[in-house]
């Protein structure tokens, strides 16, 4: 139950408010007594909450004495959450765009955590329109995997490498096939993720606060972003014994470049 009520405080129910909700899923109805002794909420504080979940729709009161409280069902919790925070983003998205802003002046985003990290590479991944290349470890491609297959399954071009062993492939996936752990004791865990050519998350992939990466629409640092891949999967493909042009093409900026061309000329 604690993991629901940490995801309960995501959408902003406080703690306590959390917890009585998920009290009254299992004990229900139920007054504000037998709620406070089930939650472990003070009985001074518990009305309160009950009030305010109350005054946002997500519980009801029957009777007068005693007072019961019911829980709004919980498929009906999911449609409440999304429709509130929809009106809200609509609402912050016509608000900010009224104001004059210049977008060059967030040219670089800090990504501060590793869950940040996350969360940011399915943002990208979720709204890319042509494709996507990415040099990771296992554990971070893992944890956007679904999104990368929801990728996949909208037509987009997806290119995967990593010196480690992956459980699955996903696009055009090049790997050494190392042992992560073994690899971990030696190297660092990073990241590069390049989205269409027009935006990039770079940086440490250590599974703590203190990661640190970037996102940025830098045409620069994307372009550096994208030969990192390219020439680690170009070693690749001379030491693994595979031919690493047509992968590259994928990449490119611009596919209709003729590598060996221009290498001979």
């Amino acid at each position: 139950m604690s993991k629901l009520i940490e995801l309960l405080q995501h959408f902003g129910l406080s703690a306590n408010a959390a917890k009585a909700y998920v009290a009254l899923l299992k004990y229900n109805p139920s007054t504000g007594y037998e709620i406070s002794s089930q939650s472990g909420i003070p009985r001074s504080a518990i009305y309160s909450i009950l009030n305010r979940l109350e005054t946002i729709g997500i519980v009801n009161s029957v009777g007068e004495s005693p007072k019961k409280f019911i829980p709004l069902a919980p498929s009906s919790l999911l449609e409440h959450f999304d429709h509130s925070h929809k009106d809200r983003l609509d609402d912050l998205k016509e608000s900010i765009g009224k104001i004059d802003i210049d977008d060059d002046a967030f040219d670089f985003w800090h990504l501060h955590g590793y869950r940040n990290l996350i969360l940011k590479m399915r943002e990208n991944i979720n709204n890319a329109k042509d494709k996507i290349f990415m040099s990771g470890w296992p554990r971070e491609i893992k944890a956007i995997q679904k999104d990368l297959i929801a990728a996949k399954e909208r037509g987009l071009d997806i290119t995967l490498f990593s010196f480690c062993s992956l459980d699955k492939q996903i696009g055009k996936t090049i790997s050494y096939e190392l042992d992560e752990e073994k690899l971990r004791k030696i190297w660092t865990p990073k990241v590069i993720l390049v989205v269409d050519h027009s935006s990039t998350i770079m940086g440490s992939a250590r599974e703590t606060d203190e990661s640190r990466s970037i996102y940025t629409k830098n045409e620069a640092i994307i372009e550096i972003a994208a030969n990192h891949i390219i020439l680690d999967i170009t070693l690749a493909g001379q030491r693994l014994g595979f031919d690493p042009n047509p992968i590259v093409k994928r990449i490119m900026k611009r596919p209709d470049l003729d590598l060996d061309r221009l290498i001979k000329s």
